[in-house]
């Protein structure tokens, strides 16, 4: 088994290519392909803030359609479905049109703007696309792999319909199908105590963190090493072990993406857990990790592009 894993792209199909190149593969009759039968796989988010979406968009599904590659939905990719797709009951789509929702799709909006037959095509390729791999000696999702939600996964979903999208978007859904969706495409959060709180990217206050899920659980984890985004104060308050805590226990290792770190070269953030998100759409770096299964034994080696 020999695979090479990408991180968010965000339409930065230069250093994609870049990328695939430096690992071997080249272009056969316009699709990327690997001379010894290498596979490429790529965590999710494709589109979005970059400036070659659309031709981001052709060479993976190019390399997905003739068997070179696997895809596994980001958040961006059911975003731009929910996005796009009317709710015919409420009315409006399934995902708001506000400032805030567009400010965060316009990229592609503008360089499909032309191409709207294309656009289509892509939303309705984005259905189709699964929402984590297991290949035994690993694993693929694109934000948080929770044994639980991938076991629903496992035995309801069978595409994004409407059905789908109307329970994962709703947050008063009962039925469970918006937290699975929201923090395998998302990632966890844990509930800040009363008083606390951290201004985002957009500055807008917020009393969820994400979390550190790949840590393993410790008594001596404190939550400025757990959380993201941790407010002052809390630093060196116990993780603990609450409803808000979760922690990656099997011994299969989980490739991801999703976590816009800013480390200058990549790193594993556990035995079990590799980010491949390094933040390409805000001056950072895409990552690839090659992985070669031999044996039973696995072997990675990362590559990246600025």
């Amino acid at each position: 088994m020999h695979y090479d894993i990408f991180g968010d792209i965000h339409g930065h199909a230069d250093q994609m290519e870049i990328l695939l190149q430096r690992c071997g593969y080249k272009r056969k009759q316009g699709v990327y392909q690997h001379p010894q039968g290498r596979k490429a796989i790529f965590v999710g988010d494709l589109i979005d803030r970059g400036p070659r979406i659309r031709e981001t968009l052709h060479l993976v599904r190019d390399m997905q359609q003739a068997g070179h590659a696997e895809v596994v939905m980001g958040n961006h990719e059911f975003n731009a479905i929910s996005f796009h797709t009317p709710h015919t009951e409420q009315g409006g789509f399934f995902r708001d049109h506000t400032l805030a929702e567009i400010e965060q799709h316009i990229e592609t909006l503008r360089q499909f703007k032309h191409y709207m037959q294309e656009w289509e095509e892509f939303l309705a390729w984005f259905k189709e696309l699964p929402l984590y791999l297991d290949k035994g000696h690993f694993r693929v999702v694109h934000a948080c792999w929770d044994p639980a939600h991938i076991q629903w996964l496992q035995n309801n979903y069978r595409g994004t319909d409407k059905a789908f999208l109307k329970a994962a978007n709703d947050k008063q859904d009962t039925s469970g199908v918006h937290r699975v969706v929201e923090e395998t495409l998302k990632g966890k959060e844990y509930s800040l105590p009363e008083g606390y709180s951290f201004l985002d990217k957009e500055g807008v206050p917020r009393r969820e963190c994400r979390i550190k899920w790949w840590l393993p659980a410790s008594p001596n984890l404190t939550l400025g090493e757990y959380l993201f985004n941790c407010p002052e104060g809390l630093e060196n308050e116990p993780a603990g072990t609450g409803h808000d805590a979760f922690h990656y226990a099997d011994k299969v290792p989980v490739f991801f993406g999703h976590y816009w770190l800013k480390d200058k070269k990549p790193v594993q953030q556990s035995p079990y857990a590799i980010c491949l998100d390094y933040s390409v759409a805000k001056n950072g770096m895409l990552v690839v990790c090659s992985v070669d299964v031999v044996a039973g034994n696995m072997n990675s080696k990362f590559s990246w592009q600025q």
